[in-house]
């Protein structure tokens, strides 16, 4: 009999990357590391978190519990990962550039937990530790557990009422006070204070702070740190928000109305493939502020509707439903991977007027035919949805601003070369930015000859719901 013990298999193994020894794991034990692992990805990669997480989903068996758990590390840390940065180098002497990258990413996640979770203080320390060793870096252990209880000696057990040098945002409005002033001086540098606090890039940060008042920027900032919920848009074709709700419930999901009138919100809500009605095609997943733009269009059945940029396609179907499945609309977009999940979504929900189409990038091969209706919903800067795409805050670019308005443009005018006399064009976007908003149609609607701005609404982040900006314009010759 052989007595040889089996060499239990590592999780990790080392990679040379950039000139730098990178820790690369084969397979994941549990939430923590799959969420060390996609932040390590996202950092070397660049690519969003949900690709990764979906990616990795063949390299463990983690239970829906501990892979929500990852979701849910990975995406607190990318979205706080300025105010985490900040409470860590009030309690590390030496500088950031002395750490290892991968120490700092495991001092971020454990800091995370430690302050923004609801894991007990010890069991966050606890976790990050073992951690470490499951990574094969037990020499991280003492120096990991030392920065990670200093950490929690800053949080005390009072609450603050405002921005302060001592107070830090945690969620819903309020603000937990620490036992050291470590946040820049709100009164001498509010941009400063508000990046760091709330965790947004100084660019950004300085906009909102030059811009709003501190109703809405306290608003704004907070919201854009809320973990998003689940809201569904039930269809009008398919269901109604009461049978819908029940189904919801009597399958143990905790449910509630959303902010309108064919919206629910779902708390908890991991696979929503596998809830009631989504077979059925009872409803789709879509935000409060994502279903004004078709609603602002009010399509009308008999009508021909151009959904100029339609991609993932919740409006192109939502435009469907408010017609009564009886307008003719053409979903565009330049990806074939995208307008398949148009058609997925069409048929999913049983439409019969929607028909994806595929067009080039300058569109000069969209159909002539002048339609009763466009909506063209333009790629942004996605700063109204901070909070659904944790990694849009660290990509805002104000060169990049102004590229985007280019396109957004050149987006608006081709949506009135395609409009009838008479017609309508919604103009719709996620960002709150200025450049990309009130002054991008108002623009167009004095320089491009026959077209009128006939209303707009900008919706700030939190009031009610994600940020969002519509504008309802008309071709009158």
């Amino acid at each position: 009999m052989n007595s040889r013990r089996h060499k239990q298999k590592s999780p990790w193994k080392k990679a040379s990357l950039d000139s730098r020894e990178t820790l690369i794991i084969d397979h994941f034990d549990n939430g923590r590391m799959l969420a060390w692992f996609a932040l390590q990805n996202y950092d070397d990669t660049g690519r969003f978190l949900s690709e990764i997480l979906s990616r990795a989903d063949s390299q463990h068996s983690l239970s829906s519990q501990e892979r929500g758990l990852a979701v849910d590390v990975a995406a607190g840390v990318v979205r706080r990962r300025r105010a985490l940065d900040t409470l860590l180098e009030s309690q590390i002497s030496r500088p950031r550039s002395n750490v290892e990258p991968d120490l700092w990413r495991l001092l971020q996640l454990g800091t995370w937990q430690v302050v923004y979770s609801r894991t007990p203080e010890h069991a966050a320390v606890d976790t990050t530790v073992e951690l470490a060793k499951r990574v094969g870096r037990a020499r991280w252990c003492s120096f990991a557990n030392g920065v990670l209880r200093n950490v929690a000696r800053l949080l005390s057990n009072e609450t603050a009422e405002d921005f302060s040098v001592d107070a830090l945002p945690t969620e819903n409005g309020a603000y937990r006070r620490l036992n050291q002033s470590i946040l820049p001086d709100p009164v001498s540098d509010l941009p400063e204070y508000v990046g760091r606090a709330f965790s947004l890039p100084r660019s950004l940060a300085r906009r909102w702070c030059g811009r709003m008042s501190r109703f809405d920027l306290t608003k704004s900032c907070f919201h854009s740190l809320k973990v998003p919920q689940t809201n569904l848009r039930v269809s009008r074709l398919r269901a109604t928000v009461g049978s819908v709700q029940e189904a919801l419930q009597k399958h143990g999901v905790d449910v509630t109305p959303g902010h309108n009138d064919w919206s629910l919100k779902l708390e908890h809500a991991s696979r929503v493939t596998e809830l009631p009605g989504y077979a059925e095609g009872w409803w789709s997943v879509q935000d409060d502020s994502a279903m004004l733009p078709a609603e602002l269009l009010a399509p009308e059945a008999g009508e021909s509707i151009l959904d100029l940029c339609a991609a993932p396609g919740g409006k192109t179907t939502h435009l469907a439903e408010l017609s009564g499945d009886a307008a003719q609309v053409t979903a565009c977009d330049v990806s074939e991977g995208r307008l398949q999940r148009i058609m997925e979504s069409i048929e999913r929900l049983k439409l019969t007027n929607a028909t994806p189409l595929l067009v080039k990038r300058d569109g000069s091969d969209i159909p002539e035919a002048n339609y009763d209706a466009v909506l063209v919903d333009v790629p942004c800067s996605n700063t109204g949805v901070l909070s659904r795409r944790p990694e849009a805050r660290w990509r805002f670019r104000e060169d990049e601003v102004n590229e985007l308005v280019q396109l957004q443009t050149r987006l608006l005018v081709t949506a009135f070369a395609h409009v009838k006399s008479g017609g309508r064009i919604v103009y719709s976007t996620c960002s709150i930015e200025p450049e990309e908003t009130t002054q991008l149609v108002e623009s167009v609607a004095e320089q491009v000859p026959g077209l009128s701005l006939v209303s707009q609404h900008l919706q700030l982040p939190g009031q009610p719901s994600d940020g969002a900006f519509q504008a309802l314009l008309k071709k009158i010759s």
